[in-house]
């Protein structure tokens, strides 16, 4: 028997059978991710009466993710609690926080990772965050026209403390962006502002808010394309709170429904990129009202079948009047 040979044949096997469970396993992570959503949750204040309101609409949503805005002021208890029901769901819960003056006060995004440094330290295993959202905008503030480039310096400086402290904690670092981004460059950088952005963290969620698949997908496509290049993942965001820009960035005119057929519009165009990585939307308490106003909108009769309802009444009274009072049905 040749040794050397059947050691050979034995190692190329284990090597392929290694490859194949492994390119199968991220294949299914792949598209369990696409299949799931993330959502904002800004005010932590609400967990205390309804936390288990919203991780009922979590699971019924297939929601993965919660990124929940940090309150210095709320008692650690009050997270440790809720984190721990999620992870007894599979959900996973982000710590989230940002603000415009993050880009120019470095004490600012420096309390918050000592507030989330204490907090990780202190919790147990399932009362942990499992990552880092960030949502910052700095083209709100008004440097933005007047010194753009001493504002970016200034932004960049400030999320390297965010992503020193991801670091530090082992924790995953993400962050919002528009979807424009690509149309500026990054000072003293050789690439565009989300390039930079999706290169320096673990994941993005782009905020493509239009009210249309098509739409979506045209306003993604340069900036998932950037993610692809640099093998990070990216979401797409969609926003459903009514807009007092431009009714086209919302869905808040046209319902959970029609929000629900775009976003497969989506899926079905970008779904085999290897960088999208599913959906977030913006924010859990205008995603509920959206689907509770669909649900009472597809309740309620249309104006025929309202005036047939009407006349079935009127008919039904007539013939109930001389009924005795105990048959008459209660409305």
């Amino acid at each position: 028997m040749n040794t050397r040979h059947t050691f050979s044949r034995c190692l190329v096997f284990c090597l392929l059978l290694a490859w194949t469970t492994s390119s199968f396993g991220t294949s299914h992570a792949q598209a369990r991710e696409q299949d799931q959503f993330s959502t904002w949750v800004w005010n932590p204040w609400s967990l205390r009466a309804s936390s288990d309101d919203l991780l009922t609409f979590a699971v019924s949503n297939k929601i993965s993710t919660l990124y929940l805005q940090i309150d210095a002021e709320m008692e650690i208890s009050d997270y440790t609690t809720f984190i721990r029901k999620a992870s007894a769901k599979q959900i996973q819960v982000y710590a989230l926080d940002g603000a415009p003056a993050w880009a120019t006060d470095r004490s600012l995004p420096q309390a918050f990772v000592n507030w989330l440094s204490a907090y990780q330290a202190s919790a147990k295993k399932d009362e942990k965050f499992a990552g880092i959202h960030i949502d910052v905008e700095p083209y709100l503030l008004p440097q933005w026209e007047s010194d753009r480039e001493a504002l970016l310096r200034s932004w960049k400086s400030s999320t390297q403390i965010i992503l020193q402290g991801a670091k530090s904690l082992s924790l995953r670092a993400e962050a919002d962006i528009p979807f424009w981004f690509h149309e500026h460059q990054m000072p003293d950088e050789n690439r565009t502002l989300s390039s930079w952005m999706i290169d320096r963290f673990d994941g993005v969620t782009i905020m493509a808010y239009r009210d249309s698949g098509a739409q979506i997908i045209e306003v993604a496509k340069t900036q998932l394309a950037e993610a692809e290049k640099l093998g990070k993942p990216l979401r797409i965001a969609v926003e459903t709170n009514p807009s007092s820009e431009t009714p086209q960035v919302t869905f808040y005119e046209e319902g959970a429904p029609f929000l629900n057929s775009q976003l497969e519009t989506v899926r079905q165009a970008l779904g085999s990129s290897p960088s999208f990585a599913g959906f977030a939307v913006h924010d859990y308490e205008g995603w509920k009202k959206l689907q509770k106003a669909s649900v009472a909108k597809s309740v309620q009769p249309s104006k025929n079948q309202a005036s047939q309802t009407g006349a079935a009444v009127k008919s039904s009274k007539k013939i109930r009047t001389s009924l005795p009072k105990a048959t008459a049905r209660k409305k």
